[in-house]
This record gives C-alpha cells, structure tokens and sequence, in this order.
C-alpha cells in the first residue's frame, strides 16, 4: 500500500458509506477519506467531499476510475494491485480510500474498514481469475467490454454465471416468560380459648367444739396451693397449596421463501462487414459531445430536485446507446420502453428506474435527432 494510504473494498456502496461514517465517528477527516464507485446512483469516480472532475472530458468514467487507481498505485510492483481494485469498480464493489497522517493511524483505519466488512481483495481476484479473468492491468475498466481475437489468439473463454438460491435458517429470540418467586406477608386472626386458675383464700368464722377429726387434720407444717394459666403457643408449618410447570413446546412450520436470481445469458450476433466498427449498446464509448446538452437537461429536469449531475449521467449515457442498437433503431420510445427498463434494472439494480427514466429518455431523443 502506498505510504500510509489504506484502501478497503466492500460488496456494496451501503456498506461502503457505513464504513466512511464509523471512520468519521472515529475522528478521521472527511477530505482524506474517498469513496470510489461505478453506480448509476453513486457514479461519480472520486466522491471526496464533493469533489468532481469536470475537466477531463476525454475520459469516460471507467477511465477516470482507472487512472484514479493508477495514480494511487504509482510505482510498478503496484500495477497489479491496481487492477484489483478497478475490478472491484467495475463489477459493482464500492470502495473507501484512508489517506492516514502516520502508520499509526493506516493501522487503525485498516481494522476500522476490516470490522465494517472489507473483502479480501486477493481472495476476490483469485476467484475472478478462476472464472476467466485475466487481470492483470491497472487500465481494466477502460474500453469497450467487447472482446476482440486476433490471429493466432486462440479460443477466449466466456463465462456464463447463474444464481442459484440456498436457503438456510438461524435461531433467534421472539420474547418469552421471566417467572420471579418471592414471599409475601399477610396478616392472619385466629381465636383460641385459654384457662387460667387463681387461688382463693377464704376465712369463716366458726365456734364449736373440736372433734378428734379437727385435731387429728391440724398438724403443723406448710400447704401450698399454685395458680396455673394458659398461654398461645404459635408455630408455623408450610404447606404447597399449588405447582407452577414451566416448560416449552416446539412445533415445526414449512414456510415458502421466494426470491430471484439472476442467469447469465450470451448473446451472440453475426457482424456484417461494415458492422464490426459499431458498438454494441452498453460498451463504454465517449459521449462526452453530449456533456453540454446532458447538463442542461439536468439542470431543468432534476436540479431542484437534489443530487449530483454525475448520478445520472449513466442514465444520460445509457440512454444514447439504446439509440444506437441495432435492435431499438428506427423504433419509437413506446415500443422499447419495457425492454429499456428490463435491461436497465438487469444492469444497474440499484438504480431505480423511475428515478432515472427521464435522463434515459433525454440520451435517447438525443442520438435519435428527436430533440
């Protein structure tokens, strides 16, 4: 990595703007961080803090891109790396540049971007090579996406790639109980009846003869006489008067998943003579003769709206190679619209139609003299 430049590549450009905002929250400065993409909705090749290049005219966007990455990656042994990332660009990837004040903070910027889900750059090239990537220019994501044989090539290899759905489940908590024990205290009466014995000394005057049964009955010595009297005694015993049973039931469902995936299709045309030279709708070519017109559109069209012009300038674009294909020729917008909006939402899945439809249509009226 150049000086203590820090690069990280992410699948989309979600994950890429959540990566630059937890850099932010970590105290980097926004103008040394840059976000680099090849979307219709994010298609500006360097957004640093707004910063465009309107200059370069001669450059298509994935030029810019590629020469972006090159100056980046300056010196020979990093040509290859280069590559890689303008790879990355232009099969959708978004990524985030760190251009840190010292090894220290390349350093942690590095575990920043790894925690907020960079891919192994390498990884992902050797899978690319793996599926018929030749890599291996730092110029990848200029040109025309055409392939062209020369004498004695031999055979050039093109991928067909489907998705397949894998469908898999995770566990995860939907709520529940929190059962808590604790004892209360209420107040209880009971009534009880209780004895209790006094002594009673009673004294009757007499006066009668002494029979020997009186003498015999008085003899000196003591006689005691004891009071008793009863008391509550209290105890207490326990007693389950009820059971709570805690248990869980687990039952099964079959829920249907729907999704799409997407085929990988190759069509192959037959070039007359004199047609090798046109290109094909979707490769890249310099439109930039437009630029003037595209701009004004813009303005009247979208300009209050918000956004930035280089957001829809692939709209703009794609819309002037529509009217260049062979298949859309001498048709009217009606009759290709549907089929524009399928290729549209094939090519650019994050780019709401409706949103870009309008600058489709301007590119179109624009090639086709209709404007």
């Amino acid at each position: 990595m150049p000086g203590n430049t820090v690069v990280g590549v992410f699948d989309t450009y979600a994950h890429a703007e959540r990566a630059v905002n937890d850099l932010t929250s970590a105290g980097y400065a926004r103008d040394r961080i840059e976000l680099t993409a090849n979307e219709p909705s994010t298609a500006t090749a360097t957004a640093q803090s707004g910063a465009r290049d309107t200059a370069r005219h001669d450059e298509t966007l994935g030029e810019r891109i590629s020469h972006f990455f090159s100056s980046l990656f300056g010196g020979h042994d990093d040509r290859e790396d280069a590559s890689y990332y303008s790879e990355a660009v232009r099969r959708g990837s978004a990524v985030v540049t760190v251009h840190a004040a010292s090894e220290d903070e390349a350093e942690r910027a590095a575990d920043l971007l790894n925690a907020s889900g960079a891919v192994d750059i390498d990884e992902r090239a050797q899978q690319w090579r793996e599926n018929g990537w030749s890599g291996g220019s730092a110029q990848g994501l200029s040109g025309s996406t055409r392939g062209e044989f020369s004498a004695g090539a031999g055979e050039k290899v093109i991928p067909v790639v489907d998705e397949e759905l894998q469908v898999g489940k995770r566990r995860r908590e939907r709520g529940g109980v929190r059962i808590y024990t604790h004892m209360d205290e209420s107040p209880v009466d009971e009534q009880v009846r209780l004895q209790e014995e006094r002594v009673r000394v009673e004294r009757r005057p007499a006066d009668r003869p002494a029979t020997e049964a009186d003498v015999a009955a008085f003899k000196e010595g003591t006689i005691e006489v004891h009071e008793t009297v009863e008391e509550p005694v209290v105890a207490k015993r326990a007693r389950v008067v009820e059971e709570v049973v805690v248990n869980k039931e687990t039952t099964e469902r079959t829920e249907r998943v729907s999704d799409t995936v997407r085929h990988g299709e190759v069509d192959v045309e037959k070039l007359d003579a004199g047609s090798a030279a046109r290109p094909a709708a979707g490769a890249m070519k310099n439109y930039d003769e437009y630029d003037a017109d595209y701009r004004s559109h813009w303005q009247s069209a979208y300009g209050t709206a918000g956004g930035a012009y280089e957001q829809y300038l692939p709209a703009y674009r794609y819309g002037s190679m529509l009217a260049e294909d062979d298949r859309y020729r001498n048709r009217q917008w009606d009759d290709i619209e549907a089929d524009a909006r399928r290729d549209w939402e094939t090519r650019y899945p994050g780019g709401a139609w409706n949103k870009f439809k309008a600058a489709v249509r301007h590119g179109w009226d624009r090639v086709t003299g209709k404007r």
